[in-house]
């Protein structure tokens, strides 16, 4: 099932669609695909500590930032930061939201391969302040691995249908569970990301 409306809640899920040109997707495409050194996702214990829980959550992540000595990683870095930076002013102002100092707090490239998921989760937490979620898929070419949220007052499981070059941003707080379907063939590169 696409994403429908069936409550208020829903109104504060925006998806938006080529985001960026086609010719800095395939070769933003192309340096996800060649990158090697992706680490292990964790998960937040007990007592904030990061645990590694394949059950919950498998993932292979990339932390690019500005100051790695790369200049190519430096420079999607700054992409990425302001892509998602122009898309959460949009989102603020389409939802009328009190947010004038939100800044993206972190970015992280995903990789999920066959077998690769994340159970239902929220992005919101004591050790994690964050307001709002983005996710930016980069590709489509794969199965399963859909992003899913949970209409916790109707109790239905939504999907976002997957598309490349597509943004989605939310309130990452405790109304807006959202999960990572098993990938059964190819591989999923995202772009995640969040406001405080």
């Amino acid at each position: 099932m696409d994403l429908k409306p069936t409550s208020n809640i829903w109104e504060y899920i925006q998806i938006t669609d080529n985001v960026i040109n086609k010719q800095n997707l395939e070769i933003f495409l192309k340096i996800c695909k060649e990158h090697k050194e992706f680490d292990d996702g964790y998960i937040m214990g007990k007592g904030d500590q990061m645990i590694k829980d394949l059950a919950r959550r498998n993932v292979k992540i990339w932390h690019p930032n500005s100051i790695s000595g790369s200049m190519t990683e430096a420079h999607w870095t700054g992409f990425l930061i302001h892509m998602f930076k122009k898309n959460l002013n949009n989102y603020i102002q389409n939802i009328n939201m009190d947010a004038d100092k939100a800044y993206i707090s972190e970015i992280q490239i995903l990789k999920y391969t066959a077998g690769g998921h994340y159970k239902f989760h929220t992005d919101m937490g004591p050790s994690n302040p964050r307001s709002l979620s983005l996710i930016y898929f980069v590709n489509s070419e794969y199965e399963g691995g859909d992003l899913c949220f949970k209409d916790l007052k109707n109790n239905q499981e939504l999907t976002v249908e997957k598309k490349e070059n597509r943004l989605i941003i939310w309130p990452s707080n405790f109304m807006y569970p959202h999960a990572v379907k098993p990938i059964t063939k190819g591989t999923r590169y995202s772009v995640v990301s969040w406001a405080v």
